[in-house]
């Protein structure tokens, strides 16, 4: 079997799709499978690859990346959208340079490579697998990005229209898989995502004490999707006893500052960093915040994939969520969550803080947390369905 993946993000910058993508293609290459990969090249090391040598002379299926050189940039979100509409030009000639598969994904919250895809599978004859990691179209109405309501209802209509034609939807959450149907998918299923445990060589360091501000930290993308003022607007009223740090960039960096200089809030905004600097700001802090805006319905079933690297490297988790990622952080029992207004959230945040600062991980919970979410087991997961898919493809053919 064959499989081509559309993706905005491969590499070699590091992204939520990157992971979980090299992950699942090291073990469908595992399984004998042959997989291409079309993405957009942002920096200049030509010669990048997921896949040493060593790697590759495991498996027994052959990978192929064909990227293409894209760097353009955007800060403001039509902007953006133009950017990876613009993508599209490079990324379907790409595709049909490359051997026809047997089996084409396409890897979404990117919406105009869903559009890639739709267009690929029509032009080459291949049935489409559309996995959709954000809940599109309905963020798409709650987000109201686009100003015209009649060019909404049109985007609203073309999205569901290509999720329709496709032969498989996978969803990352069982509450997006139900919306799924709802809206007419007739065959969606589930492969949620998680993290690649043993990239850890250690765990958290834990140097707590109750005699100092409780360390907050929110480390990731700045986006409008996290609704961080409400943290901001949480530290305010909290000064006394909580340091909140904020690690990142994002469309709404320049927004959260000027909140935060309102506010009176200084130290607060810290550059984006990675490899093991990642690792020491989660040293730094007694608690870690996952953080989604509480007005938009689809973030109920929407679990952001930071959780899972925070509780696999044993941090504790301050949720500011609900549905889904809410249970998640009950279920296992990685932290605590919250909801209300702010001074009541500040009230029982200080209340829970003694118990942050001495908190450990019950190794039981984690362990199961760990074998449930573990991303190279879901990526066996995720090759079972595929190829089941395409048997039943192979045998509607006879």
């Amino acid at each position: 079997m064959r499989i081509q993946l559309l993706t905005h993000s491969f590499g070699p910058e590091v992204s939520p799709p990157q992971r979980r993508w090299s992950t699942f293609i090291e073990t469908f290459l595992a399984n004998g499978a042959d997989v291409d990969v079309i993405a957009p090249n942002r920096q200049s090391d030509k010669t990048w690859t997921p896949l040493s040598d060593a790697t590759l002379d495991k498996v027994h299926g052959k990978f192929s990346l064909y990227s293409f050189s894209f760097r353009f940039r955007a800060f403001r979100w039509y902007s953006k959208l133009l950017v990876q509409f613009l993508m599209i030009l490079f990324m379907i000639p790409c595709a049909l340079r490359a051997p026809k598969p047997d089996l084409l994904i396409v890897t979404v919250p990117a919406l105009p490579t869903l559009v890639a895809g739709y267009i690929v599978s029509k032009l080459r004859r291949v049935p489409l697998v559309v996995e959709m990691r954000d809940a599109w179209p309905e963020l798409l109405e709650e987000s109201g990005v686009i100003p015209w309501k009649a060019v909404e209802r049109m985007a609203v209509r073309c999205i569901t229209r290509m999720q329709n034609s496709a032969s498989k939807v996978v969803a990352v959450t069982p509450g997006h898989v139900a919306k799924l149907v709802e809206n007419g998918c007739k065959d969606v299923e589930v492969v949620t995502n998680g993290y690649r445990f043993r990239q850890f060589s250690k765990s958290k360091s834990r140097t707590g004490t109750s005699h100092r501000p409780l360390r907050v930290l929110y480390l990731g993308n700045l986006g409008e999707s996290q609704g961080l003022q409400k943290a901001l607007d949480i530290a305010a009223v909290s000064k006394d006893w909580m340091d909140l740090r904020i690690v990142g960039k994002g469309s709404a960096l320049p927004a959260l500052q000027s909140r935060a200089d309102e506010l009176g809030l200084s130290r607060v905004f810290y550059p984006p960093v990675k490899g093991a600097t990642v690792l020491e700001w989660y040293d730094w802090a007694d608690t870690c915040l996952v953080s989604l805006r509480e007005d938009w319905e689809s973030f109920d079933y929407t679990v952001p994939s930071k959780l899972f690297e925070l509780a696999g490297y044993g941090c504790h988790i301050t949720g500011l969520v609900s549905g889904e990622a809410k249970n998640l952080i009950r279920v296992y029992e990685l932290g605590f969550s919250y909801t209300g207004d702010v001074l009541s959230i500040s009230s029982s945040w200080m209340a829970d803080a003694s118990k942050i600062i001495e908190w450990q991980p019950n190794p039981a919970s984690l362990r199961a947390f760990k074998e449930r979410f573990d991303l190279e087991r879901l990526g066996h997961e995720y090759f079972r369905l595929l190829n089941s898919h395409y048997q039943q493809i192979e045998g509607r053919k006879v």
